[in-house]
């Protein structure tokens, strides 16, 4: 197909995450342009109600909050709707859209223009591993009836992982020869070219969301690797938590570019024993640097990380399996030397905007 003018949608917030992404396209098009939604009503009198009690609501728990305003069947299609009424607004037509994500889609009652979409998971695979990620019970078959219409009027599909292509197969009814495995990359200008030293026995773990990401299991193994190596430190960020253990610090929200660079670049290994974590970026960032990673074998995270080349993928998730893979490990810095190369060489050949969106476009001209 011909691609001169690519359209990006999505939610504003998607497109700001993956604005590295947008810029990548944009080298191979003429011209690309964006446009951003809220999954917000658009009925006033229901604005005002959620406006009413949202933020309570949200204090409460923010999941909850999620649940009860945005994942459910008519706020996909008021959002749908309302993403193509400012399509129509445009002054030129694009050759394609590609979509981010599946809250919604950019063309609900009209399929003129083709559009893709690219997808880091699915509400199929959200609903059997994190059920505080999923609408309420009564809405699920709702949402995944738009899912499904989404996904199989697509003009192609690009994923992060093959689990999320085979999701598309198996509980959407997707062809395969419509979805393209290109995983994602993490989001920093440029390449981190300096030292990476080894030998400072500390970890580092981000504990934004601290009970999906397993962080009782990161405490728990902690402990037995202190019992091991008294002088190993653990470095929490994310957000700030009461933590007293010994050998632990929690950093909180670390904002500074240069202040995450350092603690990447001060970290023997980066452990992250997620329940569950589509395809996260924080284990690509940490390989930019030169971090050996210790993942679960869950989600996209064993896709990311090879068992003893630049990690390590533990195959319980359970703190004793964590705390003798984080032993192994710092206890050989040659070990973590050498998959610190591989990690490294695998940002720079696979794991990186600039190859993501050359594969796309190859594969969308080849249409």
């Amino acid at each position: 197909m011909q691609l001169n003018h690519i359209l990006f949608t999505g939610e504003s917030g998607f497109l700001y995450r993956y604005r590295f992404l947008v810029e990548s396209i944009a080298q191979h098009v003429e011209r690309v342009d964006s446009i951003g939604t809220s999954n917000f009503p658009d009925n006033r009198f229901l604005k005002e109600l959620i406006e009413l009690y949202r933020k309570p609501i949200y204090k409460l728990s923010t999941r909850l909050g999620e649940r009860l305003f945005y994942k459910n069947k008519r706020i996909f299609i008021e959002t749908s709707q309302r993403t193509e009424r400012k399509i129509r607004q445009l002054e030129h037509k694009p050759d394609l859209i590609l979509h981010i994500f599946a809250m919604s889609i950019p063309l609900w009652d009209s399929s003129d223009i083709p559009y893709a979409m690219y997808l880091d998971y699915t509400m199929a695979l959200i609903i059997k591993n994190w059920q505080r990620w999923a609408p309420f019970p009564i809405q699920q078959k709702a949402w995944l009836d738009c899912e499904r219409r989404a996904y199989q009027n697509a003009h192609h599909l690009f994923v992060m992982s093959q689990l999320v292509k085979t999701s598309l197969i198996e509980d959407y009814g997707v062809a395969p020869e419509q979805i393209t495995v290109t995983g994602g990359a993490a989001n920093f200008e440029q390449l981190y070219e300096g030292e990476k030293p080894f030998g400072s026995k500390q970890i580092l773990f981000n504990g934004s969301d601290f009970k999906r990401k397993g962080g009782k299991l990161v405490l728990a193994a902690f402990r037995k690797v202190r019992a091991a190596i008294p002088d190993a430190k653990l470095v929490i960020i994310g957000k700030k938590m009461w933590i007293r253990e010994p050998g632990v610090v929690v950093l909180g929200n670390v904002a500074s570019r240069s202040e995450l660079q350092q603690l990447f670049v001060s970290s023997d290994v980066v452990l992250a024993p997620s329940y569950c974590d589509p395809f996260p970026t924080f284990l690509l960032e940490a390989f930019n640097h030169g971090v050996p990673c210790v993942v679960p074998n869950r989600d996209g995270m064993p896709e990311i990380v090879s068992h003893d080349v630049d990690g390590v993928v533990v195959q319980e998730l359970t703190d004793e399996a964590i705390a003798n893979a984080l032993i192994q490990l710092l206890q050989n810095p040659e070990q973590l030397s050498a998959m610190s190369q591989a990690a490294r060489k695998k940002v720079r050949e696979r794991f990186n905007w600039d190859d993501i969106a050359t594969t796309m476009i190859d594969v969308l001209k080849a249409k």
